[in-house]
């Protein structure tokens, strides 16, 4: 029939409007409740002011990982509020990609004890550097806690799209950085970029070795109308996690991003691939599907034949009650027979539906909401299973006042002996929109 659709286009239409329709049946009364709709953005009380500390110098810091070897926390931050609003393509931020060429922004370390930050100067790199997702790891090399590798997301733009304004290239051409540091040295030092075609709109990181690691791709269409239904309908599973092999480069070749890379899909068919952690055990690693408020629990599986690169697969998914983001692994070091703290921690936003408004400027209040999960049976030897049943809390809320967005949350245990006998945390939250880290004590 020419001039209109086929018959066989017009029934694959009809099939996925049927498909739709059976899927908001069940989901939409859950999407409603992670979307946050008719939810009131609240505010955890702290009744002393020593229990809370915002972190000064660190605007923009969307990742945050707790390093136990050195009893440090690592963060990547954009350092200013005016990078973020005009160019960051996981928001589809993409109107001024200069923005992005001009950005510089920095790793940080922070000190839990004096809740002050630092910044790492850089070794053979000056940027552009647009930050995002990170992970830090020991050095197989060195006794733990005296060396780590760090890997950070990096957003840059598509300088085939800049030079050609071909509309048929995207206008970001993210790469992961890969950095070295020595524990007690005010220096990082880059060792190389990496990027392969697979690595499409990366988000977060879990590093396997010094040379290999995971990356989620958090959607598949960078902008426009088809991102929007792949952000609000949870059957969009388009997005996937990568496994990444490089080689580290001895020639200076720092910004040859493609040269001696290898990577393949390690996970497909979960919806908006997001938030990356470290399990309990090394084995073991959590995957987020932020926008419907899941966290996936994986086994990391190496293929058989030894050439192939390992799989993710997931025996367990947890739901939350809002959005979540890159979810971390508290390992209670003061565990006994009587009591173990350990427990999953999910950062959120209180009412993502409005997060399309918000995301613009400075002005927006985007609340927070901090869960944790402890699953109710644990073998400590294997981790968590795939017939767990987890307890959830919500311990800690924020109406954006101290804290705006959450998007990394980790918890660093105090020594009972200094709170009588009790068992508290230190729980650091940050987001990508937030002005600043805030630290909190709660009770585990």
């Amino acid at each position: 029939m020419a001039g209109g659709p086929s018959l066989a286009s017009s029934g694959a239409i009809l099939i996925v409007a049927i498909l739709a329709a059976f899927f908001y049946a069940a989901e939409l009364p859950r999407a409603k409740v992670v979307l946050g709709f008719g939810r009131r953005q609240n505010r955890t009380v702290i009744t002393n002011p020593n229990d809370f500390h915002a972190i000064p110098d660190t605007v923009h810091c969307e990742d945050l990982h707790y390093h136990e070897p050195s009893n440090l926390l690592f963060t990547a931050c954009e350092d200013t509020e005016d990078t973020r609003y005009a160019w960051f393509p996981p928001l589809a931020h993409l109107d001024d990609p200069n923005v992005g060429l001009k950005a510089q922004g920095s790793i940080k370390i922070i000190d839990h004890g004096t809740m002050k930050a630092k910044k790492l100067k850089f070794t053979n790199f000056n940027g552009p550097f647009v930050t995002h997702g990170i992970d830090v790891i020991d050095d197989p090399d060195k006794p733990e806690g005296k060396a780590v590798y760090i890997f950070a997301v990096n957003h840059l733009p598509n300088p085939a799209y800049m030079d050609n304004s071909d509309a048929n290239e995207p206008k970001a051409r993210s790469i992961i950085e890969v950095f070295y540091h020595d524990i007690g040295d005010d220096t990082v030092e880059h060792i190389r970029s990496v990027w392969h075609p697979l690595i499409t709109t990366p988000n977060d990181i879990v590093a396997m070795s010094p040379t290999s690691f995971f990356v989620t791709n958090d959607h598949f269409y960078r902008d426009g109308v088809m991102r929007d239904i792949e952000n609000a309908f949870f059957g969009a599973k388009w997005s996937n996690t990568v496994y990444v092999e490089f080689a580290e480069l001895a020639d200076g070749s720092f910004r040859d991003s493609d040269r001696q890379v290898k990577a393949s899909v390690a996970l497909r068919g979960l919806h908006n691939n997001n938030g990356l952690g470290h399990g309990p055990t090394p084995s073991e690693i959590f995957v987020t599907s932020a926008a419907s408020g899941r966290v996936h629990i994986g086994d990391i599986v190496s293929q058989e034949n030894g050439d192939a690169s390992p799989r993710i697969t997931i025996k367990q998914s947890v739901d939350f009650d809002s959005l979540v983001d890159n979810p971390s692994w508290f390992r209670d070091p003061y565990a006994n027979s009587t009591y173990d703290a350990s427990r999953l921690v999910v950062p959120g936003l209180t009412r993502a539906v409005d997060l399309p408004k918000s995301q613009r400027g400075p002005r927006g209040a985007d609340g927070v909401m901090v869960w944790t999960a402890t699953p109710s049976r644990r073998d400590k030897t294997v981790g968590v299973g795939n017939k767990e049943t987890w307890m959830k809390q919500l311990v800690f809320e924020d109406d954006s006042t101290r804290i705006r967005t959450a998007s990394a949350a980790v918890l660093v245990a105090i020594d009972p002996a200094q709170e009588n006998g009790q068992r508290k945390a230190w729980l650091f939250v940050t987001g990508f929109l937030s002005t600043s880290v805030g630290a909190v004590k709660i009770a585990l």
